[in-house]
């Protein structure tokens, strides 16, 4: 029998080399695969959010030049009030012909609201972005902000005169879910702002207005002072994701990090083409893995099978050689 027991234990060896190889390769096959898989995700949902902002900030840029709409921002006081009805008029239609516009306005190159399909007329925004965006002749699109008990979007463009000059600036206010819903029920997808701050979250428990890390405070304070997270927002909290804000910082296309319960996680990072926002898109290490564990597994029992049919012929051959030793 002793003859016998060291080619098994060879062949086990064998096996668990054999094993150990193709586990590794495995796994590494797998996570390659899935950071591949992350990567497409989150390159396509940056193009989707890309064109969803594109699209509005075009057709904002449309209205802005309607002749009704410029000729009453050009107009003085006195001229104004006699176009005020059907610039008005202008206005509302725009809302009525689209669900997700929630307000329509006009500010004069001071900022403030000189027309309105809402509550805000006479309002001083000269301190928004988005208005001192349109004011230096740009077209914006805001980061989500929560004004008005909800959360929307503002577009601006400019309003020229005849004379090609700013006259004004067109503001259209936008429910924020045209752009979450670009993202869907997709729990594992993130968009964070230049700040590193969560502007579209539909994990299990949503942390919208909250930032990756600790953001840098003068940006913080002056992004709070800008009211660029709607005037409801009066500070934003953070978590402790460092490693993944540092790959947003420096536009990394993949992280590795522990999330708040000390697991890794994997994620693959796209920035949009207009704006500085950055879609992620992660998955727990864990579940990544788990298509190579179940190869690895099958790879045991068969292998396992193995070995006992390879003892099984030891001792059968054993067996059956046993009479002619004895007769020897």
């Amino acid at each position: 029998m002793k003859r016998f027991i060291i080619p098994f234990i060879c062949v086990c060896a064998i096996l668990v080399v054999v094993l150990y190889l193709t586990g590794s390769a495995a796994y590494d096959r797998t996570m390659a695969e899935a950071n591949r898989s992350l990567a497409v995700r989150a390159q396509s949902a940056a193009d989707a959010v890309d064109r969803v902002l594109q699209s509005r900030m075009i057709q904002v840029f449309t209205f802005a030049a309607l002749p009704t709409l410029r000729a009453f921002a050009a107009s003085d006081d006195a001229e104004r009030p006699a176009r005020m009805a059907l610039a008005r008029a202008e206005l509302q239609s725009m809302v009525d012909a689209d669900p997700n516009v929630r307000a329509v306005g006009m500010v004069d190159t001071t900022g403030t609201v000189i027309l309105s399909t809402d509550k805000t007329m006479l309002e001083n925004w000269s301190d928004r972005v988005f208005v001192r965006e349109a004011l230096r002749g740009q077209i914006y699109a805001s980061v989500p902000a929560r004004d008005l008990g909800e959360v929307s979007q503002y577009y601006s463009a400019p309003v020229l005169n005849n004379a090609g000059d700013i006259a004004g600036g067109l503001v259209v206010r936008v429910a924020v879910q045209e752009m979450w819903d670009v993202l869907g029920d997709q729990f594992d997808v993130l968009l964070v702002d230049q700040n590193g701050v969560r502007i579209s979250d539909h994990s299990a428990a949503p942390q919208n207005f909250v930032a990756l890390a600790p953001p840098n405070v003068d940006v913080l304070n002056r992004a709070l002072a800008e009211k660029q997270y709607g005037t409801e927002v009066t500070q934003i909290r953070f978590t402790n994701l460092t490693d993944l804000m540092t790959a947003v910082t420096r536009n990394q296309p993949q992280a590795t990090y522990r999330d708040s319960k000390g697991q890794v996680v994997h994620a693959a990072l796209a920035r949009l083409k207009i704006f500085p926002w950055t879609v992620i898109v992660f998955a727990n290490e864990e579940a990544m893995l788990a298509p190579a564990r179940d190869i690895i597994w099958d790879q045991i029992k068969i292998a396992v099978v193995s070995a006992v049919v390879a003892a099984s012929a030891i001792l059968v051959t054993q067996y059956l050689s046993a009479p002619d030793e004895n007769t020897k």
